[in-house]
């Protein structure tokens, strides 16, 4: 084998490393009662919420519809395939530093035909848990089953339930079309057009690789707030449509998911109810500054000013640079703070409760 198709066979297998540092699949639902949506992660050797209490959420519903618990320790493939994963690896480098062409084609086959089994395997294990209902089951649908998508989104009663592969599960598709088309070059033979095509498109693959993983360390970032759209967005909160973006707000979750806002009030009575381990951020527009983002936590507030507000609590939000006291006679009311204002807004009140912290000249 030449040495490009050794170096090919020698990525492969270390790309398969990265199910031990990444999740294989992810699995999510969304539904009205779980507007920031629940859902669970696969990893080579467990599963878990994508959220603290994601799982036993999961499991909660499951037991309604009379879906098994999904118990890690009860799941043999787990307990096997980090051997398996190793193994590929080991036995990959092997192959590509001997260079022996018939035990490579061997193994490659070997490693091919073992991920289709485990993709099978994971089509069967979704089968199992959305088909074998308990038939004691507080809701019983005849006919039904809740067998979630093995890839992309289905609608499984009032919920919407969305599976892909993870960053491991992609490393480890990665992995696999390498090894393909290592295959295939040293089956076809070197001089065919196919060989020499794929023997072109490798220094290729290697820069895609490389953008790849910037791109991939970049999205472990905190995702950054929207524009609002007037007219068209939804409050998370009240289900009005956002007329004014100067009072608006958003929150995004841990799973990525973009929750719009109308008012500040509405923002703040949602974080209030809400678990905020399943939150990675929270912002409000500069009403005077509109499509300026400012994160709750560093927002100059108003209540009790003098401006119509969308509803009706006189709140609104300045950016972390604004001047308490000049704000406060321009718009009335008082400074405060956003956690002195989750202290002191309930959800259906018609104003804010003294108490607030005022807050002293930037």
């Amino acid at each position: 084998m030449t040495r490009l198709i050794r170096w090919l066979i020698a990525l492969a297998s270390v790309a398969v490393l990265g199910v031990f540092v990444f999740p294989l699949w992810r699995v999510t639902l969304e539904a009205p009662q779980y507007p920031e949506g629940i859902g669970m992660l696969i990893h080579v050797n467990g599963v878990t919420g994508i959220s603290e209490h994601d799982l036993d959420n999961i499991n909660g519903l499951n037991h309604y519809i009379g879906m098994a618990r999904i118990e890690p320790d009860a799941i043999p493939e787990l307990r096997m395939m980090p051997w398996i994963a190793l193994a590929i690896t080991v036995t990959g480098l092997l192959v590509a530093w001997r260079g022996n062409r018939g035990v490579f084609i061997a193994w490659a086959l070997t490693v091919l035909g073992t991920l289709c089994l485990g993709v099978y395997d994971f089509w069967r294990w979704e089968y199992n848990y959305g088909h074998n209902l308990n038939p004691d089951a507080a809701i019983k649908i005849p006919g039904m089953a809740y067998q979630p998508p093995l890839f992309g989104r289905k609608q499984i009663l009032n919920f919407v339930a969305t599976s892909f592969p993870d960053t491991g599960g992609w490393l480890l598709i990665a992995a696999a079309a390498a090894i393909g088309a290592a295959l295939l070059v040293v089956l076809l033979g070197r001089r065919t057009p196919v060989a020499r095509a794929i023997g072109a498109a490798v220094p290729l693959a290697r820069s895609a690789a490389l953008i790849t993983v910037m791109i991939l360390a970049t999205s472990c970032a905190p995702d950054a707030p929207r524009a609002l759209v007037a007219g068209t967005d939804e409050c998370a909160q009240c289900r009005m449509m956002i007329t004014d973006a100067r009072f608006g707000g958003e929150v995004i979750t841990r799973t990525g998911r973009v929750l719009t806002f109308d008012a500040v009030e509405c923002l703040a009575d949602y974080v209030n109810a809400a678990d905020t381990t399943a939150l990675r951020g929270v912002w409000v527009s500069d009403f005077e500054h509109p499509g300026i983002w400012v994160r709750a936590e560093d927002a100059v507030f108003i209540a009790g000013a003098t401006l119509s507000t969308p509803m009706g609590r006189s709140l609104l939000a300045l950016g972390a640079t604004a001047s308490p006291e000049a704000a406060t006679r321009r718009y009335g009311g008082r400074a405060t703070t956003w956690n002195a204002l989750l202290h002191t807004t309930r959800p259906h009140t018609s104003s804010i409760d003294g108490g607030s912290a005022e807050l002293r000249a930037h």
